[in-house]
């Protein structure tokens, strides 16, 4: 029996260098057009087949491509000289745009223009490398192949490259591209893919993380199969992250009080945009450590505290849109797929009582600041004792379902 193969998919960006880039955005404009043609068709023919991808995309192809005897078709495409593989990503984005439009509950509205990205399939790039790539490209009368320089991520070593989106990022004020990108998605194969029930009967290590309010605002620590605490991790920063939103928002506030500023987004745009770097920024960072720090210790679950709707409403609200503890929801995101490219797997378990019983006995607490003592005279730092009683309260769960 061959052994699953297990991947991740991660994107590379490049920046693209090319002087010709109103040829890239007359590439995407066709493509948009070919793209709402195909969404028309399909809502307007068959809404009621249920097939695969690559059946419908072939019906849609009979409707308006001639076969080989030139037979005449109920809807012949509108342009000339369109190549095969540009077409039918054209042809996919319309079907996954049309199958979203028929599963929405209101269905009153249909899009009437796309600004979708252009997907790249094999035979619209060749000769890719780290410094240049050649691109099909449609400059209004002809289709030419482009040699474009980029620069941007590393080249991943193993995995296989599919296929890449061109991004143009434009000024919104003056409408002219102020960048173009290209977004590669890279295939790279896992090679631990094994379930977390399969890890625990290995008896792998585990590593327990808690999020916090404070400067420390990510504590990891790993224990084994016994429940035992091998190691731990404060991962500082919290505080850097908190100083560095709270002078971009007070300038937001400045911008806003003058007269050019208001309540307009564009005009405050830059800010928003600086939050949201920042947010990016700090949670990548966080997150790599705390992969780094699993793969150093050797633990192969990852174990993130699950805190109930009602519960995480008022501790966000409480703390603040620009908080340690709000950047937790990021840090969240970006853990997850790193730890799957990692071979580690990522569980949620259910966070009551982690803080308020001590994690070397089990006897009550007493909180003060960031400290703990409980009735038997242990004490210790109050976050790292909350995850250590969460790595043993997924140790627990998991033998008590092997026991039943």
């Amino acid at each position: 029996m061959e052994k699953t193969t297990y991947y991740s998919v991660i994107v590379k960006k490049f920046h693209i260098f090319f002087r010709h880039m109103d040829w890239m955005e007359k590439t995407q404009e066709l493509y948009n057009e070919i793209l709402g043609f195909y969404y028309d068709l399909y809502l307007d023919t068959f809404p009621e087949v249920r097939q695969g991808a690559m059946e419908t995309m072939r019906s849609l192809e009979k409707l308006t491509i001639p076969g080989r005897d030139q037979a005449p078709v109920p809807y012949p495409l509108p342009w000339e000289k369109v190549p095969l593989y540009f077409r039918r990503a054209a042809i996919n984005g319309a079907i996954s745009a049309a199958r979203s439009y028929l599963a929405r509950e209101n269905q009153s509205k249909r899009t009437e223009k796309f600004h979708e990205s252009v997907t790249f399939y094999k035979g619209m790039y060749k000769d890719f490398s780290e410094g240049a790539v050649f691109l099909k490209l449609w400059n209004g009368d002809a289709w030419n192949w482009c040699r474009c320089r980029i620069k941007g991520n590393k080249i991943p070593e193993k995995g296989q490259m599919m296929s890449p989106a061109l991004v143009l990022r434009k000024n919104h004020s003056q409408n002219e591209i102020r960048q173009a990108e290209l977004h590669i998605p890279w295939k790279i194969p896992v090679e631990d893919g094994r379930s977390a029930k399969e890890r625990m009967t290995d008896k792998e290590k585990i590593c327990s993380v808690t999020f916090t309010n404070q400067d420390a605002s990510v504590i990891c620590c790993t224990l084994d199969a016994s429940g035992e605490m091998q190691d731990c991790l404060f991962l500082k920063g919290g505080a850097e992250y908190t100083h560095k939103c709270r002078q971009v928002t007070e300038k937001l506030e400045k911008s806003r009080k003058s007269c050019g500023g208001g309540e307009n987004p564009r005009a405050n745009g830059k800010y928003w945009q600086r939050l949201k770097n920042l947010n990016e920024h700090y949670a990548h960072r966080f997150s790599r450590q705390v992969i780094t720090f699993c793969e150093n210790s050797g633990a192969k679950i990852l174990v993130l505290p699950k805190y109930e709707q009602k519960h995480r409403k008022i501790v966000m609200l409480s703390a603040g849109n620009f908080s340690p503890i709000h950047l937790s929801t990021s840090i969240r995101e970006k853990v997850k797929y790193k730890a799957w490219q990692a071979g580690i797997v990522v569980l949620e378990p259910e966070q009551h009582k982690i803080s308020s019983v001590c994690s070397i006995c089990g006897g009550k607490v007493k909180i003060c600041g960031s400290e703990f003592s409980c009735e038997n005279g242990h004490r210790g730092n109050r976050y790292l004792n909350s995850a250590r009683n969460l790595g043993k309260k997924f140790l627990y769960g998991f033998e008590r379902q092997e026991s039943v």
